[in-house]
């Protein structure tokens, strides 16, 4: 099985497995042909996410997918942006000396 098979299959089953949750929750149940596609709704928006990141980090000329590309990638989306920066607060609370907390990077200037 291939890695792409492998994170397809894991896709699906995290979606059944909230599916079945959400059903608990809520009282609904979710037709299997439905979970198909959002499995593969899913799989689709993650790959569009992972070619906009890689997208930022070589334009920003670096080898790294940093928390500023995810804040640039969410930033039409209100309710993951807040996600986005509470989670990031608090990464920056338990580790207060990493590179990522530091809000004034230099650029390096051209010639």
């Amino acid at each position: 099985m291939t890695t792409e098979q492998k994170t397809k299959q894991t896709i699906h089953n995290t979606a059944r497995k909230i599916a079945k949750e959400i059903s608990a929750n809520f009282d609904m149940e979710f037709d299997s042909d439905a979970l198909d596609i959002i499995a593969e709704l899913t799989y689709k928006k993650l790959q569009l996410y992972g070619t906009d990141l890689d997208a930022f980090q070589k334009h920003a000329k670096r080898s790294t997918i940093t928390a500023d590309d995810v804040k640039l990638l969410v930033r039409r989306n209100e309710s993951l942006k807040e996600l986005v920066d509470s989670r990031l607060q608090a990464i920056i609370a338990r580790n207060p000396h990493e590179p990522t907390n530091n809000p004034k990077r230099k650029r390096k200037g051209t010639v």
